[in-house]
């Protein structure tokens, strides 16, 4: 099982500036002028700021498509959106948590990892399982920054 460390979450807004154009990921595109309105980051990521929550992940079992969730990545959970199967949810399992792709078969619950190095877990009537969130929004570093120090600090701070 992967561990999953709950964070709180400031509600301030994190204003960005919006590129008026998409970024093609192809051939250049000069987007100079193109500037446009404020997008208050806080609002896309916690629409429900007090049923959300940020997860930081500490495994490989979601690193395969279609989630691509890294080690290391903070994961928006959103508590008041109801869990469907395909949904990738954050879960309390025995005496931790996980974060898994939710799947129903038939009268059986799945928690699937996309990472198929890794097995999927039945949950069984007797296990203790209880779905925490929906993650909504998944947040990784291309370049080690703040987000990096943030987790090495704490990895460190807590051995």
């Amino acid at each position: 099982m992967d561990d999953v460390e709950i964070l709180g979450v400031a509600h301030e807004p994190v204003w960005l500036i919006e590129c008026d154009t998409r970024v093609p990921a192809g051939f250049p595109s000069p987007a100079a002028d193109y500037a446009g309105e404020k997008v208050n980051l806080s609002e896309i990521l916690l629409p429900h700021p007090d049923c959300t929550y940020l997860a930081r992940v500490a495994g490989e079992s979601m690193a395969g498509p279609p989630s691509h969730i890294p080690d290391g990545a903070l994961l928006a959970v959103d508590c008041a959106i109801e869990a469907r199967s395909g949904h990738v949810i954050v879960a309390a399992v025995e005496d931790g948590f996980t974060v898994k792709r939710l799947e129903y078969r038939g009268s059986q619950i799945w928690l699937v990892p996309d990472n198929p190095a890794f097995p999927p877990r039945q949950i069984h009537e007797q296990d203790r399982f209880r779905v925490w969130g929906v993650v909504t929004h998944v947040v990784t570093e291309l370049i080690h920054g703040k987000l990096h120090q943030h987790v090495r600090t704490r990895n460190v701070m807590q051995a």
